[in-house]
């Protein structure tokens, strides 16, 4: 049985929606055509689920992204959390990950299969990469997806031997993060896709709020990206698109 397939989806709650929100060199924010070349499931030491992936560019450059597609083992191993209210909402990683999924074959990312493969994955024990045995997701391989990537600034942490908790060291670091996924052929969202919309418009609202530009998660800095960026290669924003709709089957 594959491991996504104990992914708990509940119907009720909001699908993936669009928003433009506040081992590699980082890459500068913008939209990336790239190929998935490994997809492979993990699990962390308190029992949550990721899909680690390792995504080639066309200029040869790799991103490797980990998404927690589930809480750990006290939370219920679930894919989305509740709020004081006991409003549900997806974590971000597994919208991302199911985004993926119905962007490039068409299927929800609990639907699909794994099949155990070695590849070589770094060991904090041997300080290398060692051959190591994963559950491949092979039907995500060599699948196309257009990434929009933000660079960001982020807190330096360190563990306190003390507390058992990671704390800010006062220094900071860049790093990429999958902020939104386009499906290659057309640009669209899944958002879009369920609307039927009749064309892509929220990749070009994307890349002209985004492109050149660094979101700062530093707590000790300010909010949101950094100013002077240039214009991004999919122009300005177009008029909001026509909707028809929703039917089934819109992913395949």
């Amino acid at each position: 049985m594959s491991m996504l397939s104990t992914i708990n989806i509940d119907d009720n709650i909001a699908e993936e929606k669009d928003s433009l929100g506040g081992g590699s060199s980082v890459l500068e924010s913008a939209l990336y055509p790239m190929t998935v070349a490994l997809a492979y499931m993990g699990k962390s030491d308190g029992g949550a689920m990721s899909l680690n992936l390792l995504l080639k560019g066309e200029d040869g450059r790799d991103l490797k992204q980990t998404l927690w597609i589930t809480s750990g083992t006290a939370k219920g191993c679930k894919p989305y959390y509740e709020n004081k209210d006991g409003e549900k909402s997806y974590l971000p990683g597994f919208l991302h990950a199911d985004a993926l999924a119905l962007l490039t074959v068409g299927k929800k990312i609990n639907t699909l299969d794994t099949e155990e493969k070695v590849i070589n994955v770094w060991s904090s024990a041997a300080r290398a990469e060692v051959p190591t045995k994963v559950q491949m997701v092979t039907e995500l391989l060599g699948q196309e997806i257009t990434v929009g990537l933000i660079k960001q600034t982020v807190d330096k942490t360190r563990k306190n031997e003390a507390t058992g908790q990671y704390e800010a060291t006062g220094e900071t670091r860049d790093e990429n993060e999958i902020d939104k996924l386009f499906r290659t052929r057309d640009g669209k969202t899944t958002s879009e896709i369920r609307a039927q919309a009749e064309e892509a418009t929220f990749i070009k609202s994307w890349g002209e709020k985004w492109t050149g530009k660094t979101k700062n998660k530093a707590k000790s800095a300010g909010s949101n990206g950094t100013a002077g960026a240039p214009k991004s290669p999919f122009g300005a924003p177009a008029a909001a698109a026509a909707t028809r709709k929703p039917a089934s089957s819109l992913f395949g």
